[in-house]
């Protein structure tokens, strides 16, 4: 397509105005314009196609048959880029298409799958393709309207939006118990006779450390274990068949820790909290797809208690902290 002159397509718009209200004050007044302005918009325009457009005398403003001329070519293809505009509009606000998202496989399976058909019935307009992946990775250039993932974001252009602050837990089943004994310190940990799973830190490729956290006390423990994992899934189903202590995120617990399938060991200890995020490219223009389904998100975070956050809620977390580069490996 042919570079489009935005000064020729003003000046064409100025003109049509004039023609329609033969009269400069009352051009301008539409336009939101001063009346000098409308002059020496047309008076740019004559001079750009070297041809007299308007007639201008003390009592009217008459079009030349050159500017009549040029009106009529021109009127349908100016309303066309003004309901094109007004459609674009409307389009930013209607709630319908493709929205693809990159999502953490542990958010996907405990929260949003069982909540996806809500959704989808509630914008009968909309196409879902949920992706999980391990990493965001370039969230544009892959296609991906935005990306929902635990850990603190690292520095990048996207806008990221935290919406939950999850308790990180340290649990353990009741056969585990039974056959190596409750610890009643975190620092118990450290001794051979308990086993701990490890998980691995996708971006390093080290199992994660162990830490503690009450109040501002963070005590780390060099734990023993005999199991490595890479993903969270793997991690539980291993805790809830009796082979070891692990650390997770409190999501999806809730009918594990109510029916005695998991014990919390150290409820004094469990002040760590695990940040969830979203991330979309810009601030400016959010279309309405993914503003929903944003807004999808934090709603369903806020039907658990004490989880979900306000916009911009701070997060009280020491600055260097091993979470800063963490993926949702860890939990």
């Amino acid at each position: 397509m042919d570079e489009v002159d935005g000064r020729l397509v003003g000046g064409l718009v100025v003109l049509a105005a004039l023609a329609d209200a033969r009269g400069f004050g009352r051009a301008a007044e539409r336009l939101g314009m001063t009346q000098s302005g409308v002059s020496k918009a047309i008076a740019k325009l004559e001079a750009r196609l070297d041809t007299r457009l308007v007639h201008r005398t003390s009592r009217a403003v008459e079009l030349t048959e050159d500017g009549r001329a040029l009106v009529e070519r021109v009127a349908a293809h100016l309303a066309g880029i003004g309901e094109a505009a007004a459609e674009t509009s409307k389009s930013r606000d209607a709630v319908r298409g493709r929205l693809r998202v990159n999502v953490d496989p542990l958010f996907s399976r405990m929260v949003l799958s069982p909540k996806l058909s809500e959704f989808l019935l509630q914008n009968p307009g909309m196409e879902l393709r949920i992706e999980t992946r391990d990493r965001i990775a370039d969230l544009v250039s892959d296609g991906f309207d935005l990306a929902v993932r635990f850990g603190e974001p690292t520095p990048s252009a996207l806008i990221a939006r935290r919406v939950l602050d999850a308790r990180v837990l340290t649990v353990a089943s009741p056969i585990y118990l039974e056959r190596h004994s409750r610890p009643l310190d975190p620092r118990e940990l450290a001794s051979r006779e308990h086993q701990c799973i490890h998980a691995i830190d996708a971006a390093t490729g080290r199992p994660f450390d162990w830490e503690f956290w009450r109040g501002g006390e963070v005590v780390p423990v060099a734990v023993n274990g005999r199991l490595t994992v890479t993903d969270s899934g793997t991690k539980l189903g291993a805790c809830l068949a009796g082979f070891g202590i692990a650390q997770v995120i409190d999501i999806g617990l809730d009918d594990h820790l109510k029916s005695g399938a998991l014990i919390e060991l150290f409820p004094d200890w469990s002040d760590e909290r695990f940040p969830l995020y979203v991330y979309y490219p810009s601030r400016s223009h959010v279309p309405a797809k993914v503003r929903s389904f944003i807004d999808f998100i934090t709603g369903s975070l806020s039907r658990k208690p004490g989880t979900a956050l306000p916009v911009d809620a701070p997060v009280g977390r020491p600055k260097g902290h091993r979470a800063m580069a963490a993926t949702a490996a860890r939990r």
